[in-house]
């Protein structure tokens, strides 16, 4: 048994949007998968707790858990064809997610044509009546949005929800998550690579590398403050509109996989902050904190301030 993600923590109050971000493969959508039950047959959960109002959700049944998904947690899943049933009117998939929680089948309807104008969707009662094909993908998106914020959720997950899409379209698609959020009174967790989307949307940030969270802080910290080397190498590999550069400043080498992850710190590798030293190829650092709600995971923490 590989594992993907070890000592994993985090809180996430009411109203907040918390924005997980790294590389691919650093463990940010299995964490957020974990919440919910929502992981494949091949892996399991070896300990920990997951609580939600006090109740910790790995406790639950399979028939309790499908209680709770949809209902008080639901999730925007990264690409709207593999979330949408492609032979399924779309009002009738928003319309689904509602009769399932107790709504008649005349209720479920107005209330998906609603839905679908809350996610600015055009002519919401044709809209209804079509299928995912014959919607653009942003739109699609926004129909996923409206099945996720269909119940009013406490806790809404998206999962890279606008990866395939184009700037302008990945504004609008932001635009209604934020409002879905606030139209449900919901915390958000935003699943992200795109530290662009982190500063426009959230409030905090974790990000994740090698399985592990290895810095946290307020949007505003962690942007003008860096101080994990991750974090600031991802910083460092952006293109900035300020400054003239004849290059990008990548990451060298490529995140560690499961099979093959460094002892120690598993950034140490790719890390110029190590340099080799003994502690960072031999102890993994703990989060610690660093104050004004910044924490991060570094043996040499202290070089960055």
């Amino acid at each position: 048994m590989l594992p993907a993600i070890e000592d994993v923590s985090f809180a996430l109050h009411p109203g907040d949007i918390l924005g997980v971000v790294g590389e691919s493969g650093s463990g940010k959508t299995v964490t957020v998968s974990s919440l919910v039950g929502l992981l494949p047959d091949n892996a399991r959960i070896d300990g920990g707790r997951v609580l939600y109002r006090g109740q910790d959700l790995l406790t639950l049944s399979d028939e309790e858990l499908e209680g709770v998904r949809g209902k008080e947690i639901a999730m925007v899943f990264q690409d709207p064809m593999t979330s949408l049933n492609p032979v399924m009117r779309v009002g009738r998939q928003i319309a689904e997610a509602l009769r399932i929680h107790g709504y008649s089948r005349s209720d479920a309807r107005e209330r998906a044509i609603e839905l679908l104008d809350l996610v600015d969707i055009p002519n919401p009662r044709q809209r209804y009546r079509q299928f995912p094909h014959e919607l653009s993908g942003g739109m699609r998106q926004r129909v996923v949005i409206a099945v996720a914020i269909a119940n009013q959720p406490s806790v809404l997950i998206a999962d890279e929800p606008t990866t395939a899409l184009d700037v302008t379209i990945q504004a609008q698609v932001l635009e209604v998550l934020a409002a879905g959020c606030g139209a449900a009174g919901a915390s958000m967790i935003l699943v992200t690579h795109d530290l662009g989307v982190i500063a426009e949307v959230a409030d905090r940030v974790a990000v994740m590398y090698g399985g592990r969270i290895v810095e946290t802080g307020t949007v505003e910290t962690i942007f003008h403050r860096p101080r994990h080397p991750y974090t600031i190498g991802l910083f460092t590999s952006l293109p900035r509109l300020d400054t003239e550069l004849e290059h990008l400043q990548p990451i060298p080498g490529v995140p560690p996989t499961l099979a093959a992850r460094p002892t120690g710190c598993a950034f140490h590798t790719r890390c110029a902050l190590s340099g080799g030293r003994q502690p960072c190829r031999d102890q993994v650092p703990e989060l610690t904190s660093l104050g004004g709600g910044q924490s991060g995971a570094c043996h040499y923490l202290a070089e960055t301030g």
